[in-house]
Parts: C-alpha cells; structure tokens; sequence
C-alpha cells in the first residue's frame, strides 16, 4: 500500500518533546523554561501540535514536504532514493509505480510532519495570526541571503482566511523600487510553470515592504533558521528576527492558553471569543481533518478575559466529551470535561469565562430559557447559520484532568448533559 496512515504520534510523546526538546530554544528566544510551565500549558500546547501533525501531514497536498524534498534533491541530485538524476524527471511521488515501496512520498510525509514538532517554526507561525507584527522587509533580507548562498530559499506563505501554504524560492530581484520572487509552487503543474512561471511582488511602501496578493496569500514567513544562520554571521537565528515586537510582548501574547476539544466527528464545533470573533484555526488548502485520532479544537493563545461562547451542533445522533483547559504561565486555572448526548440537529452551548484562578470556570447555557428552542434548531436558515460559524472539522488530543496549581479542577465531576 503506498499511502500509509499519517504520523500518530501519541500525546505522552508530543508533550515529552514540547516540555524538553524545546527548552533550550524557549529559554533563549523568550525567557521561558519549558520544564517549569503547568501541566495545562503543555497539554494544550501538545493537542495543538499533534493535531497539525496527524491532519497537515495526513493530507493530499503535502506542500511543506514537497518543497523541502524538492529543494534536497535540488541541492544534492545524489539523495533522490529513485533511480532519476534530476528531481523534476520524479513521475509521481509514489514511483516507482510497480514497486509496493514509495521513498519519495515517505520522505515527503515525514518531513511534513517534522515542521510542526519544532520549537522556532512554531514560535514563528503566530505571526500568521498577528501579521501587523511581521517585518517583511527583514523576511526578504534573508530570503535573499539564503537564496544567493543555497539557491533556494522554502517560505510559508499565508492570508487573512489563515490559509497557509508552502512555496521554494529561487529568485529574489528588485523591480521598480520593489522586489520579485520567483517561485517553484507545488500546487502548480510543471507545464503551468514553464508556461507562466509564478512570482510574487513586492511594493515598497516608505521604508517597508507589502507583499501584493498572490492567490489568497498576502504575507510571506521564512522559517528555515538553520538555513539563515548558514547565510549570514548570526549565530542564533530566531522568530524575533522578523518581528516588530520584542520577547516580553511576544510572551505575553502566548499566555494564557484557553483550549477547547470536543472527541465527536459529529459535532460541528464554534467559539466566539470576547470580541465577538469566531475563533479560527491556521489551515492548509487540502488538510485532511478525517486522519488520526483527534477530536475537534480550537485554540486561543494570549486568551483574553470574558466570556466565550462554545457552541455545539449534531450532525447525526451522537454522544460527546467537550473538554477545556485554560493555563497561564504559573498556574492551570482550569481542566474541566462535559459530556453529553445530541440528536441530530441539536445545539448546546456552554460559557467559558476566563479570568482569576477562582473566577474561570466552565457552564452550560439553557437554550430553552434563553430563546425557546428547547436546544435544536428547527429552522434550516438558523441551522445553516450555526453551520456556517462552526466551521470544518478540526483536529486536537486529549487533555488531561485534574487540579494543579491551584485552579479548577473537574476531575471529581463528569457531568453528562441531555
């Protein structure tokens, strides 16, 4: 079979890694000791990971592992595992075809999976969600040095619809007072890139440089630290290299965490934040949300005190699990497990309020009381509605229970719900 499971790894592993293999990098880009954070912390942290792992790298476009086979196989003919001496004579990433075995698609899953486990990329793809933070014209500085020193230079691309993808640069020009890139894009055919080879733009607005749309992308990461750091004299490239914000700020924006997860795949899932934004989720064109063992989830980092609104919707009968956690740098101010059971159609809604350790908590709403529907929803305009905010299955891990540091713990009480 060529299309093996995806990476599953379990939580104990992805927590393993987070709380030690991370700690160095952690403790000198932001101050932080991994070792020493709550539970609650790592444990939402670890769900977040291992849910892209399971779902970005069991998916059916694989860009990132694409790009970065690509770009090994570019720089070193002799590591292609086929029998081909250039990387664009690979017929498929399943060659070779008569064979059971598929090097090439291997090595492009693994690596796919590899880009979520790590500390810096990590760290650095919380600009998608503060893209006001990036400095692009330092991102372009080192694409450039990269690219003039290796060839190549692989970058996340990313939207407002947070959307992400992943191109190989092979170009860096400047164009009318502003920059080109010239790009190898994997959801383009070989024959739509000698017919119209892709570039992206760059317009220089005063001192700053603004990337003009490419499909639905409008900003541009460059995550590779360790290619960095070979192209230039710094020694300890890092995620706040291309910020215009410093460590303090950044941390701050991290903590506390507020998870929520729910384990039914049939159970649409929306939490509306404080704002009265829809919590989303960085995604990528062809995620595959039906791989691995994972439930649905969102997850806030920097969660804002006040009160969230989770929403559940039944697309079929079902029994569920919601879980919740919220965790700040010293204390887990709250673990908590509802269950319950749904009709097809029906809605709960639950009300997390985030704020002091005493003070979060987690509760239901009665829909009957609060707008006469008794907890479905019986008009297809509403339905469709509720439908259109909860959104596309979403993948996460279990969280643990119990009570740590002195927060709410509600591991004495499983409370089901019908």
């Amino acid at each position: 079979m060529y299309f093996e499971p995806p990476p599953d790894p379990s939580p104990a592993e992805v927590r393993e890694r987070v709380r030690e293999q991370w700690h160095d990098r952690a403790q000198r880009s932001l101050g932080v000791d991994t070792t020493g954070l709550p539970s609650g912390v790592v444990d939402a942290i670890a769900t977040q990971i291992r849910a892209a792992v399971t779902q970005r790298a069991g998916t059916n476009g694989h860009c990132y592992g694409m790009v970065l086979s690509a770009q090994a196989y570019f720089e070193d003919p002799e590591s292609i595992p086929v029998d081909e001496e250039i990387a664009s004579e690979i017929a498929g990433p399943t060659v070779p075809f008569e064979s059971p075995d598929a090097p090439v698609y291997e090595e492009i899953v693994r690596r796919q999976a590899d880009q979520f486990l790590r500390f810096r990329p990590w760290l650095a793809r919380r600009a998608i969600l503060r893209p006001e933070w990036l400095d692009q014209t330092a991102v372009i500085d080192d694409v450039r040095s990269v690219v003039e020193a290796t060839g190549s230079a692989s970058v996340v691309l990313f939207g407002d619809s947070l959307l992400a993808h992943q191109v190989l640069v092979h170009r860096v020009e400047r164009r009318d007072g502003g920059v080109e890139l010239g790009l190898y894009d994997p959801n383009r055919s070989a024959g739509g890139h000698r017919r119209n080879p892709p570039t992206i733009r760059f317009d220089r607005e005063e001192d700053r440089l603004r990337m003009r749309p490419y499909d639905d992308f409008t900003g541009l990461l460059y995550t590779r630290y360790d290619q960095i750091e070979q192209a230039s004299d710094r020694a300890r490239a890092g995620p706040l290299d291309h910020l215009a914000v410093d460590a303090d700020r950044l941390r701050d924006e991290l903590l506390p965490v507020a998870q929520v997860a729910v384990d039914s795949t049939d159970v649409a899932l929306s939490v509306i934040e404080p704002s009265g934004d829809r919590s989303r989720r960085i995604r990528g064109r062809f995620d595959d949300r039906s791989r691995g063992s994972a439930p649905r989830l969102r997850t806030c980092y920097g969660a804002d005190s006040g009160s969230y609104r989770i929403r559940l919707l039944a697309t079929a009968d079902t029994t569920y699990e919601l879980r919740t956690v919220v965790a700040g740098a010293d204390r887990t101010r709250l673990e908590a497990i509802r269950s319950g059971a749904m009709d097809a159609g029906g809605v709960r809604e639950y009300a997390l309020t985030v704020g002091a350790p005493t003070e979060t908590a987690v509760q239901r709403v009665d829909l009957g009381r609060k707008s006469g529907s008794n907890g479905r929803l019986t008009s297809p305009l509403v339905a469709a509605g509720v439908g259109a905010v909860a959104g596309a299955a979403i993948g996460g891990g279990a969280v643990a229970l119990g009570r740590r540091g002195g927060g709410n713990s509600e591991k004495s009480l499983n409370e089901r719900d019908r």
